[in-house]
């Protein structure tokens, strides 16, 4: 009540006609459940204007819905849509993807498999306001590999960071180029012992890795293929358009192309698991905004569409000279 006495105060000094009050109890519930502040008036105004658009958006969103996703308020309401862009990766390729090792897949595969029930996905993670999703979801896919093989690891996200080839990690990468600075450090530390600060450092020479790779693969861009390799193998990074992951809070998303433009894929994600099985197949899919976002960091995205260009660069670290299935 306080809070909204005090948004009240400085609607009064500054008002602003575009804010009904409903949206104003909503914006203070923003601000009290995600712990916001605004310096000045203005930047209070600024934001309570952003948010008011955003709440538009969502509705238009839960219109278009097909599945069961739910739009609303999120951690990410008082930003512009080109202030959330800039959690994702960078825009050229950079690297000839043609050379890449094709991983093999098998014509079947269980109905549904969800890798977090064996234990081998670390906790979610949070970039904070760095462009970092491709590094982190590299390193969950190491990370989830070594712990199919029976010797799970934490690893640092920071490592591939400062070291990888990118002028500034936080500005945006591709999940190849977290792998390739895997292949040149020789491996990762662990989390605790390289800890992540979200700016790029230095990179540190003097830890011994823990967590190696032998090589990484792509898949065809073929959810049947990627479904065989998720359900034999273990999880898969992708990079697809996460223009609707500003606004989601649950649910299954299925909208319409246009809100999700499957060409225009610019955040790194990792597929944890599937269900192929229910009225409404699904991914299972590990994002880098906290366990605050989400289904607990989690999102669920429809299979069988190439929802937002999920089938665009699928690819997976080998930890292993042989793979094994589990």
């Amino acid at each position: 009540m306080l809070l909204l006495c005090a948004i009240s105060a400085v609607l009064v000094l500054f008002p602003d006609p575009s804010c009904t009050s409903s949206e104003m109890v909503q914006f203070a519930n923003f601000i009290q459940q995600f712990n916001k502040s605004y310096s000045r008036p203005e930047e209070f105004l600024y934001r309570l204007s952003v948010f008011s658009k955003n709440m538009e958006v969502a509705a238009r969103l839960q219109r278009d819905e097909m599945g069961t996703a739910e739009y609303g308020v999120t951690k990410f309401s008082d930003l512009t849509a080109e202030e959330f862009r800039s959690y994702g990766i960078k825009s050229s390729i950079g690297m000839d993807l043609s050379n890449l090792k094709r991983a093999t897949t098998s014509a079947t595969f269980p109905s549904s498999r969800d890798w977090r029930k064996m234990g081998v996905i670390s906790e979610v993670k949070n970039q904070g306001q760095c462009g970092s999703c491709w590094a982190f979801a590299a390193v969950g896919n190491i990370e989830a590999q070594w712990g199919i093989q029976g010797a799970p690891r934490n690893l640092s996200v920071q490592q591939v960071i400062d070291c990888g080839p990118c002028d500034d990690g936080c500005r945006g990468g591709y999940t190849w180029d977290a792998y390739i600075t895997v292949l040149n450090e020789g491996g990762l530390v662990s989390e605790e012992e390289y800890p992540y600060s979200a700016v790029r450092k230095n990179c540190r020479k003097d830890l011994t890795a823990i967590g190696w790779i032998y090589d990484f693969q792509m898949l065809a861009k073929d959810e049947t293929e990627m479904t065989s390799y998720v359900g034999n193998h273990g999880t898969l990074t992708v990079i697809i358009n996460g223009v609707l992951l500003q606004h989601y809070k649950n649910g299954i998303v299925d909208n319409l192309p246009q809100n999700c433009n499957p060409d225009y894929n610019d955040h790194a994600v990792l597929i944890v698991g599937y269900v192929n099985k229910k009225h409404i197949p699904y991914w299972i899919v590990k994002n880098s905004y906290g366990p605050n976002w989400g289904e607990k960091g989690y999102f669920r995205i429809f299979l069988g569409k190439n929802m937002c260009g999920i089938t665009k660069y699928p690819i997976s670290a080998i930890v292993t000279k042989k793979k094994s299935t589990p």
